[in-house]
């Protein structure tokens, strides 16, 4: 009997091995006691979508961290937490970045969730409809429309909400186009349109498709569908934090920078599944069917295989710093790795 019994034991302590030694490295990760990092995300809409599908699947754990999200006012205060040290990562604008690095401001990017400018251009129904304009019209007439309006809701002065409109105006043809601003942060843009307080504004989704499901807005131009090549293959929203930090915590950044991408690339891999993930997710689940549905299908192909960031891509980022008067020519930074930038942390599919 004791023999059996010895048996039986060594039996089950060898199955217990083997089941020990199936598991996966991220599932071991889970049972011990993860590092946790903050992150601010620069305010709450869908350009974020591959940070809250790599949430809401729990891939942060699985890359053996655990992230506390919180959304942001705007992109200054979330890169101004990262520079303070009061917040471990940023997940921002690009162009920010480059406005940062031109102050002498210590900030990298580490991994790029956009491929995309994935900026809306809203205008009020009545004025699309009077044009006689469609998301399907010619792409040069639409650019035209903008040169035609009057006051403009942007977030604040110099914030790519305002930038954009003056960038693509530009590209109309008309620089000598006078534009009135009104800046009420991106929280009332929408409704200042709905009640005909304004004539247009720019905001990723799903803060111009809010006002598109009221009838009175209508997103003209949807960046992150890839019709402007200047602001295509473009690194928008990327993911910052200090050189220092990044150089002390590498397993750290790389595991947030891979969640982030495998959440991205589940776009590409798995659409349906990255879709339900994004609709479940805590700051989609009070949108409407049709307002999550025409977010969604303004920025999925905005996602990237990857997080990964290139030379090409990053000069258009500074391109369009420049052109849109972010920053000064002089000032403008190199686009070579390990200045605004670095794929050293990104990982591999």
């Amino acid at each position: 009997m004791r023999k059996q019994t010895r048996l039986a034991i060594g039996i089950v302590a060898l199955i217990v091995l083997i089941f020990v030694a199936a598991i996966p490295p991220a599932a071991k990760a889970q049972q011990k006691d993860l590092p946790e990092v903050s992150m601010l995300t620069a305010v709450p809409n869908f350009a974020f979508a591959a940070i809250w599908v790599a949430e809401q699947l729990k891939y942060f754990e699985q890359e053996g961290v655990r992230v506390k999200i919180t959304p942001a006012p705007s992109g200054s205060v979330c890169l101004n937490a990262v520079v303070g040290r009061s917040t471990n990562f940023c997940a921002s604008t690009s162009e920010g970045l480059v406005l940062a690095q031109a102050e002498g401001a210590p900030a990298i990017a580490i991994q790029a969730h956009n491929r995309t400018m994935t900026l809306g251009i809203t205008l009020r129904k009545a004025i699309v409809d009077k044009l006689g304009l469609t998301r399907e019209s010619p792409i040069g007439a639409r650019l035209k429309a903008l040169t035609q309006l009057g006051t403009i809701g942007a977030t604040g002065p110099g914030a790519a909400s305002e930038q954009v409109i003056k960038f693509l105006v530009k590209k109309a043809g008309a620089s000598a186009t006078v534009l009135k601003f009104v800046y009420i942060g991106a929280a009332e843009l929408p409704a200042s349109l709905m009640n005909d307080v304004i004539d247009a504004y720019a905001l990723s989704p799903p803060s111009a498709e809010i006002s598109e499901a009221s009838g009175k807005g209508y997103v003209l131009i949807p960046l992150g569908k890839g019709e402007i090549p200047e602001l295509t293959d473009y690194p928008y929203e990327v993911l910052m934090v200090r050189p220092d930090y990044v150089a002390a915590n590498p397993q750290i950044a790389m595991a947030v920078s891979r969640a982030i991408s495998r959440g991205g690339a589940l776009f590409r891999n798995k659409p349906e599944e990255a879709k339900a993930a994004l609709r479940a997710h805590r700051l989609s689940v009070k949108l409407t069917e049709d307002v999550f549905n025409l977010s969604h299908n303004m920025v999925a192909g905005a996602m990237p295989p990857w997080g990964t960031m290139t030379t090409a891509g990053w000069q258009k980022v500074i391109n369009f710093a420049t052109g849109a008067g972010i920053v000064k020519e002089a000032q403008a930074p190199s686009n070579k790795e390990g200045v605004l930038w670095t794929n050293k942390y990104v990982g591999k599919p």
